[in-house]
């Protein structure tokens, strides 16, 4: 066994003098996780549905001054608590932009959420297990697809997860400490404010999960004597005093509309069915895992005999807690998206780290091996995919994108080799690798330029063939958050009907007519007796629900009368 488990009798982090090899573990850890983060954070259009909703109410914070009430064009937006909009307001200020700053600025706060949680793994790793296997644990936390993802949307989970593992942090700490050993204030302080963070981030998730921790932890051991480091009599007033002033000032402003549907309406209603078709068994969240992980799935599955040998060792044990209670509520609950469990990925990270870096006698067995070269696959296979799928909607490859895919499938055979000769852990090292590569060839090359995945830009450009200067809009036909962020806050939405009758007033408008609300628009015009103009023609995949739709963009004909003067 690795005797770094034996992490309640190893040093405090606060007394260990980190050695030159630390420090150049750690540069190397945040240079690799940027390299796989970074890749698309400037250049990938806004994303539907979530950060569009997000960095859209973001934005009209700014714009108005008003930050206690979120608001997405006309409608208030209470699905989720104020922090995230806070974040992002924060950085259109900190990077000097107004409120037509553009979409990578609203993306800072995930990126920088991502990486707290990543230095965070590290850290809980190295009090766990030891600096090499926190070292790889974050590698592989960081080099995670979801992370990838999640780092470039400027919306919640990001920021969630750091100020989860943040709480884990401080938890672990209190849980490992040696006999005598009690933490200081501040170490009870940053746990809850990381509570407090989490509240105001996206609910009750981060405490819930520190909560399930704890709770499993004392009916495991049967005492709970060390949560008395947390210091709750300090901590919850201030965890309090860091969440009230809004919860009081949104209930002032605007009654128990928040409370009703924050929690009525996007919480529990989330628990009892699957909103917005996002209804699955239970089960779903651990066949997602398999690709939401890569390339460190075949890892966990790997380390899972260790981890049974093992299961009574405290650090272990602490990461057991951790996943297995959170992991069963989600699995149970109705509503289902792979970002629900990845506050527990983590977790994961730390045990198959562990495993991978435990002493062992003679080779991995054959099945790890070839986990190993699965895993290594799979990422070839997806660039592969990415490649059919960008073909699919342009019609041709760009050349940096194919030698990327074949960059991408060459490492891949080599971790392959790895894997089958070696073992895991000469292959995880080369799957790190793989990743790095894959990732710039999806964020950074394939998704980018696959333009019809973009709607909202193509509409925009669209929309500069105009004849008129600062057109008032609707679109009938395509809704989405994006079309608000790209064309103004002040767009409007319909059918073709209410297209028709808006194009028909007077000034300078545009009406842009998705090809299902075509026939209702030429009905419409027949009865106002109206010839729109055609101005030009668009088309796209709805990144949402992968729809293609055909858009016609319309004026007032040049000697057309207004509505005025028309009667139906």
């Amino acid at each position: 066994m690795n005797e770094a488990i034996g992490a309640p009798s190893a040093a405090p982090l606060s007394a260990r003098s980190p050695d030159m090899s630390a420090r150049w573990r750690l540069v190397l850890l945040v240079g690799l996780v940027l390299a796989c983060l970074l890749p698309g954070l400037f250049s990938i259009p806004i994303v539907d549905r979530d950060e569009a909703r997000f960095a859209q109410a973001s934005r009209q914070m700014v714009e108005s001054g008003d930050y206690v009430v979120p608001r997405l064009g006309e409608a208030t937006r209470f699905k989720k608590p104020i922090g995230i909009y806070w974040l992002q307001a924060a950085a259109v200020k900190l990077t000097g932009h107004d409120a037509n700053a553009p979409i990578w600025v609203f993306r800072l706060p995930s990126l920088f959420g991502a990486l707290i949680a990543v230095l965070g793994t590290y850290a809980v790793g190295r009090r766990l297990f030891g600096g090499e296997a926190g070292f790889l644990a974050a590698a592989l936390i960081g080099t995670s697809l979801i992370l990838a993802v999640e780092a470039k949307l400027a919306k919640t989970d990001a920021v969630q997860l750091a100020a989860a593992v943040t709480g884990q942090w401080v938890l672990a700490r209190a849980y490992l400490a040696p006999a005598g050993e009690r933490l200081g204030r501040a170490w009870a302080l940053l746990f809850w404010g990381a509570m407090a963070i989490g509240i105001l981030i996206k609910g009750p998730i981060v405490p819930m999960l520190a909560a399930l921790t704890a709770a499993s932890l004392c009916l495991w051991d049967r005492k709970a004597a060390w949560l008395k480091q947390l210091r709750p009599a300090l901590g919850i007033p201030f965890m309090l005093a860091l969440v009230l002033p809004w919860l009081i000032a949104i209930l002032v402003h605007s009654g128990t509309d928040f409370f009703r549907e924050s929690v009525g309406h996007d919480l529990l209603a989330k628990v009892a069915t699957g909103q917005e078709t996002h209804g699955l068994p239970p089960g779903a969240h651990f066949a997602v895992f398999w690709f939401a992980f890569w390339p460190g799935a075949a890892l966990v599955a790997a380390a899972v005999p260790w981890i049974w040998a093992n299961r009574t060792v405290p650090a272990v044990r602490f990461c057991l807690a951790w996943l297995i209670p959170f992991w069963i509520v989600f699995e149970l609950i109705a509503t289902k998206l792979p970002h629900y469990t990845l506050p527990a990925y983590p977790a994961l990270a730390l045990l198959a780290a562990a495993a991978l870096t435990a002493p062992r006698e003679g080779p991995d067995a054959l099945w790890k091996r070839v986990l190993g070269t699965l895993s290594a696959i799979g990422g070839a296979l997806g660039a592969i995919a990415s490649l059919v799928v960008f073909y699919l909607l342009e019609g041709h490859l760009p050349p940096l994108a194919l030698s990327l895919a074949v960059l991408v499938v060459v490492i891949a055979l080599y971790a392959a080799r790895q894997a089958l000769k070696l073992g895991l852990a000469a292959a995880a090292r080369v799957l790190l690798v793989e990743a790095l590569a894959l990732y710039v060839l999806l964020f950074a090359v394939v998704a980018p330029r696959a333009e019809r995945m973009w709607i909202a830009p193509r509409l925009a450009a669209a929309v500069s063939h105009v004849p008129c200067a600062a057109p008032q809009i609707m679109v009938a036909g395509f809704s989405e958050p994006s079309v608000l962020f790209v064309l103004g806050k002040d767009t409007r939405f319909g059918d073709g009907v209410t297209a028709a009758d808006f194009l028909a007033q007077p000034g300078c408008r545009a009406v842009i007519i998705a090809d299902h609300q075509q026939q209702l628009f030429d009905i419409r015009n027949k009865v106002l007796r109206r010839s729109p103009a055609l101005v030009t023609t668009t088309d796209g995949v709805n990144s949402a629900n992968s729809r293609h739709l055909n858009f016609n963009i319309y004026v007032a004909a040049p000697d057309a009368p207004s509505a005025e003067g028309t009667k139906p």
